[in-house]
């Protein structure tokens, strides 16, 4: 019974050490971190890489001498089998150790708590196997070798653990009252302070899973299918297939044993024959179960994609003007393109990944029980090495991958750029820049692809190199067993096809993990966002005003673009209900930035915006838009029918005021003339109209809404005189009653306006009627005296 017990405490051993790790990444994970090293922490740092190096000899020498040992096969000390798992155990541990002090490509050798907590198990097992071997082991000398190789690492563990937490005292010397002074007295201490294990985070450039999953977080939301029973259901049903899935592949090989015993002179297995043909029918992705529960997948695939590309699509939508005036539409519409390398993720990893995880943990099981533990042995040792090899090398291909995936964008928003500008690149002539940009791109791109290609080839390679390893080390164990008469042939066989069933999920993952690592680095964009919040929402007490007067106030304004350089510098006026006010000014004075403050497409710096004595920021944004119609300066259409622009603020207007509208923005007619009247496509950002038909359609459209206030940013500013006159009075019909911010380039369109105000570099200079500004005689007098001699 208790070398029994010392056999489990070895086989225990290392699967303690990278459990304890897991859970101790886990449970620090989102902590904060201090990414500056001093040169104390690195000295300890380097000394505590010596000391591993110095424990992984210790291990390679405990592995020689254990196989030394095994083959005396000494039956007094307990027998193989306690010789094997101490085997196993060193195997491991030479492993896991080794694996530590391979270089890492996120900075130099930084043990953190996770190993500090796998070191503390790592003596508390190296202290029970000296105990256990010492009561119930007879010592010659390849054992007293043993014994001397776990002292001395335990000596080793002891120094590495005492190295760190002297590194480390000063931490855990604080108390919650010193944490808040640290706080108080300066905004890195507390961070220095905090710092308890390493955890990058995601910061746009995640390179291990945890970090993926903790950045992906905010997509989970979207992965269950919470909207629909059925769907639910089926996907409770997929999981249940692919746990049967499972079963038969333990039953395939084990069925092909059964059926080679009953082979022989004379004998016609029919049976035998029959259910290892049923097994192979059900087996597998093509099988019979694998093909049903990837068709009964599809709807909910389908839903997924759904919900992650019209949830990023409609957060796009809602994100302040400042988001989309400062990207490239290019890289926004590739980012929104990436729901489904997501997707595709998902779908790999439930019905992939995790199917491959569980068929090699049953594979060790199994052969544990059935066979030998050396068989289950070496299953796991070419699976961790195997996945362990993938995930390695892709840290390095993830940098390279992501550099790909960063050009691949930028040639997909150059291209987009150009395009959309086309009349640009055709007026300056710039076919052939356009075309050496993108090849430059091109260039760029392929550069880092064929690292990516070049690397992933070394990794296929070395991977098969690992898997013909476990094939030859199965192989010769068994004839072995065969040989002395311990197995069967019909053994070999089952142990050959279980070993070789195995390969394909251990390809797969080679090459599910880079396309999954792919798919991430492709998604990151996506989530990125998702990560970004929009400048201007709905504050904690805005409530719905669907029924405003219209009366405008604006107190002392202020607000820039940029830091310390303000586009509007203390503005004050009010427009009452009904009236209209005009605003002029040179080009860059902060006409414009007035109406963008209006309309909410952002927060002022300093003062307020109130509309019937009501703050701007206590008005839902959808209400108080709901509530306002704009003519902007550059009118942009959709590639639809003029009818389907027409009718975009308001869909179920009917058409006879559709009609109305137009004639009263004078276009009805314009549109009749056209050989498709109102199904007429205006083409791409309307460019098949001319710029005075796009800005009557948008003064058409305005009118459509029926607003309670209007702003109109220069609406007549593309029309011609002639145009200009027939229109203004139709402008001055429909605004009647209506609150009205005019802001005017031709002064002629605004001399009945109840209130012009004069502005000059972000402050209002002049401000009073048409006739009191001209008998001012001040900045608004000579803007009309340059008018009208220019058009004189």
């Amino acid at each position: 019974m208790s070398n029994k017990f010392l056999v489990l405490v070895y086989y225990a051993y290392p699967a303690s050490l990278s459990t304890t790790l897991l859970i101790s990444y886990l449970a620090c994970y989102g902590t904060s971190k201090n990414n500056r090293i001093s040169p104390r922490r690195l000295k300890v740092h380097r000394w505590l890489f010596y000391l591993q190096t110095l424990l992984l000899s210790n291990v390679a020498g405990s592995v020689i001498t254990s196989i030394t040992r095994l083959q005396e096969v000494i039956e007094g000390d307990g027998g193989p089998q306690l010789l094997q798992a101490q085997l196993a155990c060193y195997i491991a541990l030479f492993v896991y150790f080794g694996s530590g002090l391979l270089p890492d490509p996120d900075g130099p050798f930084s043990p953190e708590y996770p190993q500090f907590h796998a070191w503390m198990v790592a003596i508390s097992f190296e202290i029970l196997t000296l105990v256990l071997s010492g009561m119930y082991t007879t010592y010659d000398r390849l054992a007293t070798v043993l014994a001397a190789f776990s002292l001395l690492r335990l000596v080793l563990m002891v120094t590495m653990v005492g190295l760190f937490a002297n590194q480390n005292r000063a931490r855990w010397r604080l108390t919650a009252f010193d944490v808040e002074r640290e706080a108080l007295l300066g905004g890195d201490s507390i961070t220095e302070v905090n710092m308890t294990c390493k955890s990058p985070g995601f910061k746009g450039t995640p390179v291990g899973w945890l970090e993926y999953f903790y950045g992906f977080r905010r997509l989970f939301p979207y992965i269950w299918p919470s909207d629909s029973k059925k769907q639910q259901t089926i996907t409770i049903l997929c999981f249940i297939l692919l746990l049967l899935q499972r079963v038969v592949n333990i039953m395939v090989p084990r069925q092909l044993g059964v059926l080679v015993d009953a082979l022989g002179v004379g004998a016609l297995p029919f049976q035998e024959v029959a259910l290892y043909c049923v097994y192979r029918a059900l087996q597998g992705q093509q099988g019979i179960i694998g093909s049903t529960r990837a068709i009964l997948w599809i709807p909910i695939s389908q839903s997924l994609f759904s919900r992650l590309t019209t949830a990023a699509y409609e957060h796009v939508l809602l994100l302040s003007l400042d988001f989309h005036l400062s990207k490239k539409i290019g890289e926004v519409m590739s980012a929104l393109g990436k729901g489904s390398a997501l997707n595709t993720f998902l779908d790999g990893f439930a019905f992939q990944l995790f199917p491959m995880v569980f068929d090699l943990a049953i594979a060790a099981v199994y052969l544990f029980i059935k066979f030998d533990a050396f068989y289950s042995i070496i299953v796991v040792a070419v699976m961790w090495n195997y996945v362990f090899v993938t995930i390695y090398m892709a840290k390095y291909r993830g940098k390279a991958r992501r550099q790909m995936a960063e050009r691949d964008r930028a040639m997909d928003a150059a291209k987009t750029d150009a395009i959309m500008a086309y009349e640009t690149v055709h007026y300056n002539g710039s076919v052939p820049l356009e075309v050496s940009k993108l090849r430059m791109l091109i260039a760029l791109f392929q550069k880092a692809e064929f690292y990516v290609l070049f690397s992933l080839n070394g990794l296929n390679a070395i991977q098969n190199a690992i898997f013909i390893l476990g094939v030859i080390l199965v192989s010769g164990l068994s004839m072995y067993q065969i040989s002395i008469g311990l197995h069967r042939v019909s053994d070999f066989i089952t142990l050959i096809t279980y070993f070789a069933q195995l390969q394909a999920p251990l390809a797969f993952f080679g090459s599910f993990y880079n396309q999954v690592q792919n798919n991430l680095v492709d998604a990151e964009r996506m989530l990125q966002l998702f990560n970004t919040k929009p400048d201007v929402v709905d504050g904690p007490d805005a409530h719905a005003e669907r029924n405003l007067r219209g009366r405008i106030t604006v107190s002392n304004l202020t607000f820039g673009y940029s830091p310390g350089r303000p586009a509007l510098d203390n503005i004050s006026f009010e427009v009452p209900g009904g009236s209209s006010i005009a605003i002029v000014g040179e080009s860059g004075s902060g006409k414009s930035t007035i109406l963008k403050l209006i309309y909410r497409f952002y927060n002022p710096t300093e003062g307020g915006i109130q509309f019937d004595n009501i703050s701007a920021r206590d008005i839902t944004i959808e209400s108080l838009r709901s509530q306002i119609g704009v003519v902007p300066q550059d009118t942009m259409l959709f590639n639809d029918s003029l009818m389907y622009n027409l009718l975009y603020a308001r869909p179920d207007a009917p058409h006879s005021e559709v009609f109305e509208a137009c004639r009263a923005a004078s276009i009805h007619q314009t549109i009749l003339r056209f050989p498709e009247g109102y199904d007429t496509i205006v083409g791409e950002r309307g460019l098949k109209l001319s710029g005075g038909e796009k800005q009557r359609i948008a003064i058409a459209r305005a009118i459509l809404k029926d607003p309670r206030i209007m702003l109109l940013d220069e609406a007549t500013a593309s029309l011609d005189s002639h145009t200009e006159k027939l229109i203004q009075a139709a402008l001055e019909n429909v605004t009647r009653n209506r609150t009205t911010i005019t802001i005017a380039h031709r002064l002629s369109t605004i001399t009945r306006a109840d209130q012009i105000l004069v502005l000059h570099m972000g402050h209002i200079v002049e401000r009073g009627t048409h006739a009191d500004l001209i008998a001012y005689g001040g900045r608004y007098f000579n803007m009309w005296e340059r008018q009208t001699e220019t058009e004189e």
